[in-house]
Formats: structure tokens, C-alpha cells, sequence
């Protein structure tokens, strides 16, 4: 398979109805990301090309970019500007979710394109492990949300009526729990927008229910959260532990480390002032020990818990998990290509 460093790099425009869009599935539509891509394009131009691959003389597969042709057609452009990579549409949709190229994708993005790449283009799941170098339980797992989430769940998601994240804490494990119930939860919720805090809250209220009270929260999902409110509104919200807040810290830390990742494969320090990239190096100097000193804290702990619960041991890190030792000095980073905000 050809490799990130042997697709050339230079953009070619191209008539926008040359392009066929067969993969725009593959993405989840966010139509409050897209306006605020337009407008960008509108005021700046666009920044970062498309890719595509050759399909017939004067035709294109799209791969990469589905929201910039969008804006671009909105604003009643006819040309775009598009690597043209000289491999098949199996290979390229392979290195663009190798290397990330484009916005970073859901778990439930990677199942529709190793879906795409296992039915549609005949790949195996062990050489797409290979060539994505990662683990074969990281395909399956992936695999396993297309599967077991209905296909009504998946166009809800896909057209941004579902927040991503939403269907991966709470409609994943309702549909592997009884898929009818999720379809009928996703339909009552009548096309309308619903989001990641809601959605925990009818699952957590589905969970604890009996038969009857899960038959009427599916079926009336708007009614059961009102009640929610209404109850929540006249109850004091409980002080939040000790462990809980630390938990929340740790997640925004999380956060904003993979934000600052980001930035830093898109170019970020590359097109960074001479000053800034000192004050962005003095900054990580200043965090990196941090980080350290909270693992070792948190290898102390755990291993002071094992010691009191030796029958209890904790999860293995998934290939998502961040090793603190595994940070980046900003100065070190190699960029894998330009990426793309669409």
C-alpha cells in the first residue's frame, strides 16, 4: 500500500460537478460546524484541499472533504482545489483514517468506514489492522457499533439529530440491551435535537425502570425529561465528591491535551511566531512535570487500593488512553500531512 509521503502534494482545481460523493455517508452531518465553515471559506478562501482519487477521465471519487465542497457549492463556487492521490478508493480511505486526515472521527464514524472497507472494497478486518496499525480488538470493537446499533439509530447520528458521543454512553448499550426499545426511543424523539445530557438521563432513567416505566419513557421520552426538570428544579443539587471532581479535572486536562495534539498535526506551531513557540515550549516545560508528578500520584493510589482489594484488578488502557509519557515536546512534532478542518 502506498504510504502518506508517497501522495504528491500538489492541489489541482476542479469543476465540483466533477466530483461524486459516494462517502459522504461516512460522516456525521453538524450543521452548526458547517456554517461556521462556510463562512470561513467565504472570508478567507479555502485554506486546505480536498482529496480525491481518479475514477474515469474528467471524474472523481471525493475522499476527504465532503463539508468544504458543501460550503464551496453554498457559495455558489464551481471550482475546487483537490489532491488528486494515484491509489484506489480502498487505499485512500485507508490512509485518510490512518492519518487522520480531515476532523478527527467518532467511534461510530471508524465502524462505517472499516464497514465500507470490509463489504464494499473486500479488505479482511486482520490486514486493515495491519494497515491501520492497530489492534485487532480496536477493529472489531469499532465493527461491533455498526452492528449493534439499528440502522434508523445510525441515520439519526448521521444526520446530527444524535450527538455522536450521545449514541456512544447510552443508545450503544440500550441497543445491545433490546434494540427494539432504541429504535422506538429514537423515533419518539420526533426529529428533533436531543443532547449527550439528555439522552444519559433517559438511559439512566430506562435502566432503572421496570417493564412498565421502560415501555412509557421509549414512547414518551420529551414527557419523562420534562418530569425530569421539574423535579430536578425544586431539589437542591447535591455537592459534588471529592472523587468526582478530580474525575472532571482529568477529563478536561484529557481534553485539552488531545485539542492542543490537534493543533500541533495541523501546523499550528509550524506557522507559529518565533515568540510564540518560545512561550508555547516555556508553557509545556512548566505542564510536562506536572503531568508526571499526577501519574505517579495516581500509580501510588492504585497500587495502595490493589493492595487492599488484590482480587480487584482495573481495565487495560484502550488504544484512546493517554500515557503522560507519551507527550510530545512541541518542537518534536512531524507533521503527517496537512490535515483539514472538514
Amino acid at each position: 500500500m502506498a504510504s502518506f509521503t508517497d501522495i504528491g502534494s500538489g492541489a489541482t482545481p476542479l469543476e465540483i460537478r466533477d466530483l461524486e460523493r459516494k462517502y459522504a455517508a461516512l460522516r456525521i452531518a453538524d450543521p452548526g460546524r458547517q456554517s461556521r465553515l462556510t463562512a470561513s471559506i467565504s472570508a478567507h478562501g479555502q485554506q486546505t484541499p480536498v482529496v480525491v482519487v481518479p475514477q474515469a477521465p474528467d471524474r472523481y471519487v471525493l475522499i476527504d472533504g465532503h463539508a468544504r465542497v458543501a460550503a464551496l457549492e453554498a457559495l455558489t463556487r464551481d471550482l475546487v482545489d483537490a489532491l488528486v492521490w494515484p491509489v484506489s478508493e480502498g487505499q485512500a480511505l485507508v490512509l485518510s483514517l490512518r492519518f487522520e486526515i480531515g476532523r478527527r472521527r467518532s467511534a461510530l464514524e471508524d465502524g462505517w468506514l472499516l464497514h465500507e472497507l470490509i463489504e464494499g472494497h473486500g479488505q479482511h478486518p486482520a490486514d486493515l489492522a495491519l494497515a491501520l496499525q492497530r489492534s485487532a480488538s480496536w477493529i472489531s470493537r469499532r465493527l461491533s457499533l455498526v452492528r449493534v446499533v439499528p440502522e434508523s439509530v445510525q441515520a439519526a447520528v448521521r444526520r446530527g439529530q444524535v450527538p455522536a458521543q450521545a449514541a456512544m454512553k447510552s443508545l450503544v448499550p440500550l441497543a445491545r440491551a433490546t434494540g427494539a426499545h432504541c429504535e422506538r426511543l429514537v423515533a419518539a424523539l420526533e426529529g428533533r435535537p436531543i443532547s449527550v445530557r439528555q439522552l444519559a438521563t433517559l438511559y439512566q432513567g430506562w435502566r432503572a425502570g421496570d417493564a412498565e416505566q421502560r415501555e412509557r419513557l421509549v414512547d414518551h421520552p420529551w414527557l419523562y425529561l420534562k418530569a425530569k426538570d421539574e423535579t430536578a428544579a425544586a431539589e437542591p443539587p447535591p455537592e459534588p465528591t471529592e472523587g468526582a471532581r478530580l474525575e472532571a479535572l482529568i477529563e478536561t486536562l484529557v481534553s485539552i491535551a488531545r485539542q492542543a495534539g490537534r493543533a500541533l498535526r495541523r501546523g499550528a506551531l509550524r506557522h507559529a511566531s518565533l515568540p510564540q513557540r518560545r512561550a508555547i515550549t516555556a508553557s509545556w516545560r512548566q505542564l510536562a512535570p506536572l503531568v508526571t508528578e499526577i501519574d505517579g500520584w495516581l500509580t501510588e493510589e492504585n497500587d495502595h487500593a490493589r493492595s487492599r482489594h488484590p482480587r480487584h484488578h482495573p481495565a487495560p488502557q484502550g488504544p484512546g488512553s493517554w500515557d503522560p509519557h507519551h507527550c510530545p515536546h512541541p518542537a518534536t512534532v512531524e507533521e503527517l500531512g496537512q490535515t483539514s478542518p472538514a
